[in-house]
């Protein structure tokens, strides 16, 4: 029998081939299924990171596909949850959001004491995915009532560490190995040192790296097997030293050329002698991914040669973070490395500030992208909370990918910054791995278990029996909110709206017609599905509290009591008004409230700060009003009489549908001594201004109030502070949060001057096509001509 060496050689090439495509069409495939569900990026942008607890937090959101990298137009439900340095939650809030953008904010007190707090922001669609996909920011409040120690900007040199990256994961016996450095102190702020040094346990020098302004650096080094190296700084402000990891035999590392011209990426896999022989005769796929985008390519290490130079054009890459990985022939991952792809060109923005009278200052802008949202923080120019540090493009293009995501980012895209992508390279070398693992990647696909919320589902069941063969239709109706929505009526006597967009503490009516349309009085049962997602775990942050300098600077707030100035003569006059109640006569024996425009509110606010328990009840979102006393002294849990316009209302969930600035008089007689009072537990009695719609009283319907809803839009305010200097270091000058750009427009928005030269504007936001900005300007404010 002749053995056929050419045929055998064919079949072998034939097998070789099909089991490198079959491979490259699963890897295909892994990564289709892992990244087949849409994710979304969302980016937050605070009006300032450091707040009095007198002031106003208002913040903007921005949500993009992660894959499209557009506008998130599916996105309507954004849940918050506010923590403090203890991780307790604080606040919760349900936030609104339309074509990829929200905003909202919360009004400080001086219930919040001093420290740090963590805004999570998630959608429930976020459930799906095992990687963390949400966004956390963290701010500062302060006392006025305590001393602050202003932030040095020096770093905390007593807390500095050294952390070392070798290239890959790994360092390799008897080859160049490229191991990068990170310095930073315990507020995680990179250390700029100029001359660091690798020494062997001789104590002979055989390196030597610098690190930049963000602490990363890297050094070249050719070591041996059981031989000890350690990293060493030494200056008049640092001493610090840090043991190299362990050589191996050997292994496979990546690197890259990403400065080559036209658009080219050279990838470079390396080994040494012994893992050339180790891997001889086994194919690898290098494969370059972000999420399903990907190009990938055979090789092995032939002839020899311990080094593989694979070309590729970036033309074919997704902006941001990449993933460079190396596949074995058994579908598993050999070596990893990140790296930034940057295919997109800036917005240009121009800016232009100026005097408006002796008072004013007009800010106007233009851009060359088209519709686009911004949103704008105008601050003193010596505020302390200029420093900006995060940045929508950093977001959404490199921590989004990152294993552990960056605190400040806004350097690494920051346009004065003429060392971008030297700064970017060494970020990327400088971490551990990419989110996206790939075990994950192989055997975890996500699946659509928690879905897209989008407002709220009120459902429940009509009382009165009906035909099952009728057509009875039930009307979702708030006046107040021009809602008016009509379902059918199932056979088994359920009804149901789903997709409900409303805020918190609406009041709807339910109405019940029957085939004619005639109206049919019936009560129903209300059911509520809560939209607030399922809690997010957060990413655990650092609770490390880093020691005070003691060249920070201590500020004292100004008090209002404090300077007093003692006059010899004082004259007083009476300048007092008598208050005009209209409708005291009858109301004698009530404490009478003349509401004014400093009130703010619903009417069961203005009830819960004068002497009563009000709120909604949780089996069937009613609202209750208690006398706070009633349960201790009486022994009861009765409901006052409440009164509109003197007409007895049954049906608490009316009060809902009026703020308390249509109201012109309360009157409060917990005795009940001004009127007959059915139930003993006294009287309150509203009046309505002139002109106040009153249809809200004449409904006879099933009400309840919507709870759980998307939280009410706060009324920002900038706050007053008592001297300049308060003003130029914590004060804000402008927010606004929605400003739009169509067709290459200009915008201009006005504020107080405020006795400022200099201006820092804080710009973020994105385009319908995708494109970011984010930059801090300053400006000069010419004076008047």
């Amino acid at each position: 029998m002749k053995f056929n060496l050419t045929l055998c050689c064919s079949l072998l090439l034939l097998q070789s081939f099909a089991q490198t495509t079959n491979n490259q069409t699963k890897i295909t495939e892994l990564l289709e299924n892992y990244f087949h569900f849409d994710r979304e990026n969302i980016h937050v942008q605070f009006n300032k990171s450091i707040y009095v607890n007198n002031e106003d937090i208002a913040f903007k959101g921005y949500i993009s596909n992660k894959t499209t990298h557009l506008p998130e137009i599916n996105t309507t439900n954004v849940q918050l949850v506010i923590y403090n340095e203890q991780q307790q939650i604080i606040q919760k809030q349900l936030l609104y959001a339309y074509n990829g953008n929200f905003e909202g904010g919360i009004h400080l007190n001086d219930k919040f004491p001093t420290g740090k707090y963590f805004f999570h922001f998630y959608t429930n669609w976020m459930n799906n995915f095992i990687e963390d996909e949400s966004f956390i920011q963290s701010i500062e409040i302060i006392n006025k009532n305590e001393p602050y120690h202003l932030k040095s900007k020096q770093p905390n040199w007593e807390t500095a560490k050294i952390a070392l990256f070798p290239e890959s994961g790994i360092i390799i016996n008897e080859t160049s190995n490229k191991v990068g450095v990170q310095i930073t102190d315990c507020n995680k702020k990179g250390i700029e040192i100029k001359d660091g040094t690798v020494i062997n346990s001789k104590s002979e020098i055989i390196a030597r790296f610098s690190t930049n302004a963000m602490g990363n650096g890297f050094f070249f080094f050719i070591p041996v097997v059981n031989e000890k190296y350690t990293v060493k700084i030494k200056s008049d402000k640092i001493n610090l030293s840090q043991p190299i990891p362990n050589t191996q035999y050997s292994g496979i590392t990546i690197s890259y050329n990403n400065n080559l011209a036209n658009n080219v990426l050279a990838v470079i896999i390396k080994t040494n002698e012994t893992g050339v022989k180790l891997y001889q005769n086994k194919k690898f796929n290098l494969v370059i991914h972000q999420n399903k985008n990907l190009i990938q390519k055979e090789f092995a290490f032939e002839n020899n040669q311990p080094e593989q130079i694979i070309r590729f054009s970036k033309l074919n890459l997704s902006n941001g973070v990449n993933t460079i990985r190396v596949i074995d022939e058994d579908l598993n991952e050999i070596s990893q490395r990140l790296i930034y792809i940057n295919t997109s060109s800036k917005p240009i923005t121009s800016l232009e500030a100026k005097s408006i009278k002796k008072d004013s200052i007009s800010l106007s802008g233009s851009s060359n992208i088209k519709d686009a949202n911004l949103s704008i923080s105008v601050l003193p120019k010596d505020n302390i909370n200029t420093a900006q540090n995060t940045s929508i493009i950093g977001t959404f293009y490199l921590n989004s990918y990152l294993a552990q995501p960056e605190k400040e980012t806004y350097s690494y895209f920051d346009p004065e910054n003429k060392n971008q992508k030297q700064d970017t390279e060494l970020l990327m070398l400088n971490q551990l791995q990419n989110k996206y693992k790939w075990n994950d990647i192989k055997l975890n696909p996500p699946k659509s278990l928690h879905p897209f919320l989008q407002g709220t589902t009120i459902s429940g069941k009509v009382e009165k029996k009906i035909n099952p063969n009728s057509k009875y239709k039930v009307s979702l109706i708030s006046l107040k909110n021009k809602i008016f929505l009509e379902t059918t009526v199932n056979e088994n006597n359920d009804y149901k709206f789903e997709n409900i967009f409303a805020r918190d503490s609406t009041t709807f009516f339910l109405q019940l017609t029957n085939e004619k349309n005639i109206p049919v009085y019936s009560k129903m049962t209300v059911r509520i599905f809560k939209p607030n997602s399922k809690t997010i775990s957060p990413r655990t942050w650092d609770t490390i509290i880093c020691p005070l300098s003691q060249k920070e600077e201590v500020f004292t707030f100004s008090n209002s009591n404090k300077d007093v100035i003692n006059l010899d003569d004082i004259i007083i006059k009476n300048t007092f008004k008598k208050t005009n109640l209209i409708h005291k006569e009858g109301n004698n024996f009530a404490t009478a409230y003349k509401i004014n425009e400093k009130e703010f509110g619903s009417i069961l606010d203005f009830l819960g700060r004068n002497g009563y328990r009000t709120g909604y009840n949780p089996t069937d979102n009613s609202v209750f009003i208690k006398n706070r006393m009633s349960d201790i002294v009486r022994n009861t849990d009765g409901t006052p009489d409440v009164f509109i316009d003197d007409v007895i209302i049954y049906d608490l969930n009316l009060l809902n549908n009026y703020n308390i600035e249509e109201v012109d008089e309360i009157y409060i007689d917990k005795m009940g001594s001004s009127g007959f009072s059915t139930g003993g537990n006294g009287i309150i009695k509203i009046y309505l201004k002139a002109g106040t719609n009153k249809d809200f009283l004449k409904t006879k319907l099933t009400s309840f109030v919507l709870t759980n809803g998307f939280s009410k839009a706060i009324e920002y305010k900038n706050s007053k502070f008592e001297n300049q200097k308060e003003l130029d270091y914590f004060g804000i000058l402008d927010w606004s949060p929605n400003i739009e750009i169509k067709d290459n427009s200009t915008f201009e928005i006005k504020f107080p001057k405020e006795n400022q030269k200099e201006i820092k504007v804080l710009i973020e936001g994105f385009s319908n096509d995708g494109q970011l900005i984010s930059e801090i300007r300053n400006l000069t404010i010419p004076s008047n001509p």
